[in-house]
């Protein structure tokens, strides 16, 4: 009696789902160990300067890249920048308050 049946090759396709399930548990365990290094950055206040300049200085980079040239830029009066850092130092508390809560449910 001839044994079809390779080792290496899924049988079906309960396999070949079990299998990918086996190779997503370790991403899921990675992402839920960032969500509590995430979350400790933003709870912990020595790290929340660091992480709202990471967040301002993301943002700047966004805007340079949609506007090489300046033009778009050059049309907003000097103090433009400083009101959006001012702007953006006053939504982030309550930013990182709404993450933390969001991440404490799950």
């Amino acid at each position: 009696m001839p044994n079809n049946s390779k080792p290496d090759q899924p049988q079906s396709y309960e396999d070949t789902l079990r299998n990918f399930i086996l190779l997503t548990l370790p991403w899921l365990s990675f992402q839920r160990e960032m969500l509590e290094i995430a979350k400790n950055n933003i709870t912990d206040p020595s790290h929340v300067k660091s992480t709202e300049n990471f967040t301002l200085r993301q943002l700047q980079a966004l805007i340079m890249i949609l506007d090489r040239s300046g033009t778009r830029r050059n049309l907003f009066d000097q103090d433009f920048e400083k009101r959006v850092e001012d702007a953006y130092k006053e939504i982030f508390p309550k930013l990182t308050s709404a993450s933390v809560q969001f991440i404490k449910q799950f």
